[in-house]
């Protein structure tokens, strides 16, 4: 059962490598689109991640990838029938059957060679398999235990209003929470930078950004082991937090830019200390998303109908056409 869990994973993950990069690369040429379409893309990337079933296409970005296999015939050998008329001395003579089980008994098979290396093959990916297991274990552990650690740092805050708090202990505003999630605010600020980072963060709340990541952590968790993962993580957090930027933006129009950008800046010293923490995040690159902001443009209708065209792109497979042939 382990082992048949791990092997489905790495498929996954190699298929979503792929994905990855696809994205990575549209990630530059949408340099200039809104980073909506680039947060969506990042979610497609996520479900298939997560599901082990992809959407079927006749169109697909992993057409270019999809390597035909070959199917290995069965050889069976026909039976031959000896004709009536043959002298039985020209055929060995029967060996009684209780003769020849007794000689299988006292001279053990030698085994095969094919048979030794899918032993060994089987034991290494039983091996693989426990490791890929810890890894799952230790990601879990170490939310766990930063989750509990920063619930410490929390107790002395204080309800602003509705489910915002203000804390002394923290330096960077973050969303932390599944179910009921709650806005966390450093006391140091301002009230008109308040008012922004509220703003932004009920932004969050409203578009579900607790739970993509939460998911997003999920996926991590149990793709630990793929590198382009930990790649999909980050950067799809740097897309996250600068698509709610331009929505503020777009909501309170370009007039609050120069105010929105100081308030970001008042935050660019404060060192994350929920960072890796999957049910609770805060402000990313400052300076990246001060950047966009100063490029940010509205979206086209062109820019948006070709966002929707590639994210269904990368959203599918390849539909197969007839029985695939497997290569042995």
């Amino acid at each position: 059962m382990l082992v048949n869990a791990f092997t489905k994973i790495t498929e996954m993950s190699l298929m979503t490598s792929v994905a990855v990069i696809i994205v990575l690369l549209l990630r530059i040429w949408l340099k200039r689109a809104p980073k909506v379409f680039s947060y969506a893309l990042w979610g497609i990337v996520l479900f298939r991640l997560l599901c082990p079933v992809a959407v079927q296409s006749d169109f697909s970005f992993f057409g270019m990838v999809d390597v035909p296999y070959r199917a290995s015939s069965i050889l069976t050998a026909p039976a031959e029938y000896l004709p009536s008329n043959t002298p039985q001395e020209q055929y060995p003579a029967l060996v009684p059957a209780n003769n020849i089980t007794a000689e299988i008994g006292k001279t053990p098979l030698p085994q095969s060679e094919e048979a030794a290396n899918a032993d060994k093959k089987a034991a290494l990916l039983n091996i693989a398999a426990y490791i890929w297991l810890g890894g799952v274990l230790i990601m879990a552990a170490y939310a766990a235990f930063a989750y509990r650690r920063l619930r410490r740092r929390l107790i002395t805050a204080s309800l602003l209003k509705d489910n915002i708090y203000l804390a002394d202990e923290i330096i960077s505003p973050f969303v932390l929470g599944l179910g009921r999630p709650k806005i966390y605010l450093p006391s140091s600020l301002g009230e008109q930078e308040q008012a922004y980072i509220i703003m932004h963060e009920k932004y969050h709340i409203k578009r579900r950004d607790h739970l993509w990541k939460a998911l997003a952590f999920a996926a991590l968790c149990l793709h630990w082991f793929n590198p382009l993962g930990w790649v999909a993580f980050i950067q799809a957090g740097k897309d996250m937090e600068m698509s709610c930027d331009e929505a503020v933006i777009k909501q309170m129009g370009t007039g609050i830019m120069a105010d929105y950008a100081a308030s970001l800046l008042s935050l660019a010293t404060g060192r994350k200390i929920v960072a890796g923490m999957p049910l609770a995040f805060g402000e990313g690159d400052t300076k990246e998303r001060i950047r966009n902001l100063a490029k940010w443009r509205r979206p086209t209708f062109w820019v948006i109908a070709a966002a929707v065209i590639i994210g269904l792109n990368v959203g599918a497979s390849k539909r197969k056409f007839g029985s695939r042939v497997k290569l042995n």
